[in-house]
C-alpha cells in the first residue's frame, strides 16, 4: 500500500482527506499540519497527524514517501518545501493544488527532475462531487498518472489538461466556481426576503431551486439550453426575466465573462510573481 503524505488540513486539504476516507481507496494516508487545532481535527477525523515531517519519520515506521500531496497555501509553500528537501527521493510523486505555483517554481525550489502534478480541485470534493483539472510534467509515468487519477477521481470527476497554462482557466471556472454558486443562492434568497418572504422560506426556495435544477441537469442527457427553453413559455414570466438576464451588453454572460477573466488574471499574476 502506497503512502500519501498530505501537507495541510485546512478547508481544501480536509475536504480532500474526507473524500478519500469515504471512498475507501487503497492508500495509507498521513497528515502533516502545523496548526494544533487542525492537527487535532485530523486525528478526530480518523487520520494519523503530525506537526512536521520529522515527527512523522520519528514516530512511524514510514520509509517511503511515495506521494506528497501539497495542500498548503501558496505563501506557506516555501517553508513546506524546506522540510521536504532532505526526505523525498527521485521516485516521490508530488501533487500540488496551490494556485499560482508553476512546475518551474517547484523545479527551481526542489529539483529540476522532480515528478509533479498540478491539480485544481474544488470544495464539493468533501461530499464526493468535486471536479478536478490536472496536468503533469513529462517525466511522470503513466502508472504515476494513474495513481494520481485514483486520488483525484475518488473525490469526484476529473479533467486531464494537456497544457499547464489551462490550469489557470480551471482555477477561475471550477476552482472558484463554488463561491459563485453559493453567492447566487445568497443573492436569490436575499431578494426573496426583500420581497416579503420569511428568511427560512427564502433560503429554502433559493437552495432547493439550485439543487433541484442541478439534479435535473445531471439526470438527463439534455443540453442545458434545451432545459432552459423547456421552462420558458412564450410571453411568460420566465421569458420576461431572461430578457434581462440574457442581455448581450449587461446580462449574465458579460458579467460572468469579466468575473472569470479577473480570476484568471489573478492566477496568472500569482504565477508571474513566483
Amino acid at each position: 500500500m502506497k503512502n500519501v503524505i498530505l501537507f495541510g488540513y485546512g478547508k481544501m486539504g480536509s475536504s480532500l482527506a474526507k473524500g478519500w476516507k469515504s471512498s475507501k481507496i487503497d492508500f495509507n494516508f498521513l497528515i502533516i499540519e502545523k496548526e494544533e487545532t487542525l492537527k487535532k481535527q485530523a486525528l478526530i477525523d480518523g487520520f494519523q497527524s503530525f506537526k512536521d515531517i520529522k515527527e512523522l519519520l520519528t514516530i512511524t515506521n514510514i520509509k517511503n514517501l511515495d506521494i506528497i500531496f501539497l495542500a498548503v497555501k501558496p505563501q506557506q509553500m516555501s517553508l513546506t518545501i524546506k522540510q521536504i528537501c532532505e526526505t523525498y527521493n527521485q521516485n516521490t510523486l508530488f501533487i500540488s493544488i496551490a494556485a499560482g505555483l508553476s512546475f518551474r517554481w517547484f523545479q527551481k525550489s526542489l529539483n529540476k527532475n522532480i515528478k509533479i502534478i498540478r491539480a485544481m480541485p474544488n470544495t464539493p470534493a468533501s461530499v464526493g462531487r468535486g471536479i478536478t483539472g490536472y496536468c503533469k510534467t513529462d517525466n511522470v509515468t503513466e502508472l504515476e498518472k494513474s495513481e494520481a487519477y485514483k486520488l483525484l477521481s475518488s473525490i469526484g470527476k476529473t479533467v486531464f489538461l494537456n497544457s499547464e497554462t489551462l490550469i489557470d482557466v480551471v482555477t477561475s471556472i471550477s476552482g472558484s466556481g463554488p463561491a459563485y454558486v453559493f453567492y447566487f443562492v445568497e443573492v436569490l434568497a436575499q431578494i426573496a426576503k426583500d420581497e416579503g418572504l420569511e428568511e427560512k422560506d427564502a433560503k429554502l426556495l433559493a437552495l432547493e431551486t439550485l439543487i433541484g435544477s442541478a439534479q435535473l441537469l445531471d439526470a438527463n442527457n439534455i443540453d442545458p439550453k434545451t432545459l432552459r427553453q423547456n421552462v420558458t413559455s412564450p410571453a411568460g414570466t420566465t421569458e420576461a426575466a431572461l430578457e434581462k438576464l440574457m442581455c448581450p451588453q449587461t446580462g449574465l454572460f458579460p458579467l460572468l465573462k469579466s468575473t472569470i477573466d479577473l480570476a484568471k488574471k489573478r492566477a496568472q499574476n500569482l504565477n508571474s510573481n513566483n
